[in-house]
């Protein structure tokens, strides 16, 4: 496997893309190209999730998938602790995130063919914030004004959109650090936020996954979405379990942090999206000849 780090704008350098690509050779002299997941850890548009990031990335890899992390530009530069008080990105504004995630899919498109990256599936994997992160790209990426308004190059299409427990607006979002994610959000043009009013028949096919006992994000609000997509004509696999919270990850102990994060019933959605991907696997595998000699 080969690991690079790229940052993603000078003037931050949290803000970088991590890339996990698995070896190309698949056997002697022969290469193949992979499946690339782009994946977008949540944290309120505040922080990164740590649970949501390497854990992840690794059981993609596990599912023959190339890997970038986007480590996307958050509003804390330090967060906050009983033993330190926040220090803000006075800057910071949500399009600076999404900045961040078209530079990221700018850097794929440029080194796609080194980097042995399948661009007829490339997808994005969004936890919570990151969720609405990679939503509010698929929604515009099409649309050739905002396109240019991003500069965002790529030429393939994005072939499928993984939410886990997304945050689809900005109305009633319930995070630990209420306060400075109110004073984000009065930054910030709600109405621009709501993705739920945004949907359109352009966007690419959709899985999400959540449980019915969170308390951060509505599961009525990502239901109302479900009925978007479906009014739009957008194929979405929706699996919403009758129990489980917010922010548990993969739901299982490589992602856990407390006993009750593991919870058998919300890890299968791993398999679920698993099987949901499988869908676009192509009947035969093209191996390349090596013609770096």
């Amino acid at each position: 496997m080969y690991y690079h780090e790229i940052n993603l704008r000078p003037d931050n350098p949290q803000a970088g893309m991590k890339l996990y690509l698995l070896d190309e050779e698949i056997t002697h002299k022969k290469h193949r190209n992979r499946p690339l997941m782009v994946i977008c850890p949540g944290g309120g548009y505040l922080s990164l999730a740590h649970k949501e990031s390497e854990p992840v990335v690794a059981r993609f890899l596990g599912l023959g998938f190339n890997v970038a992390l986007v480590n996307y530009s958050v509003y804390f530069k330090q967060r906050p602790d009983e033993s330190q008080p926040a220090i803000i990105n006075e800057d910071y504004r949500v399009k600076d995130s999404l900045l961040d995630l078209v530079t990221s899919l700018n850097l794929v498109e440029q080194h796609a063919a080194e980097w042995f990256i399948d661009t007829s599936r490339v997808y994005l994997l969004g936890f919570s914030a990151g969720s609405h992160l990679v939503t509010s790209l698929a929604e515009r990426y099409l649309d050739k004004q905002w396109r240019r308004k991003a500069q965002l190059k790529i030429t393939f299409k994005i072939r499928g959109l993984l939410l886990s427990y997304p945050m689809l607006s900005a109305n009633a979002v319930h995070v630990k650090e209420q306060a400075h994610f109110d004073e984000l959000m009065a930054k910030e043009s709600l109405a621009q936020l709501d993705l739920v009013t945004q949907v359109n028949a352009q966007m690419p096919r959709t899985f999400i996954w959540q449980g019915n006992e969170d308390l951060a994000v509505s599961p009525l609000e990502t239901s109302r979405f479900v009925v978007k997509l479906q009014e739009a004509g957008v194929a979405c696999e929706y699996h919403l379990f009758a129990t489980g919270g917010h922010g548990l990850a993969l739901a299982d102990r490589t992602s856990a942090v407390f006993a009750s994060d593991i919870q058998p019933n919300l890890a299968a959605w791993v398999e679920l999206a698993r099987v949901w991907l499988a869908q676009d696997e192509p009947a035969t595998i093209h191996l390349y000849p090596d013609n770096r000699e």
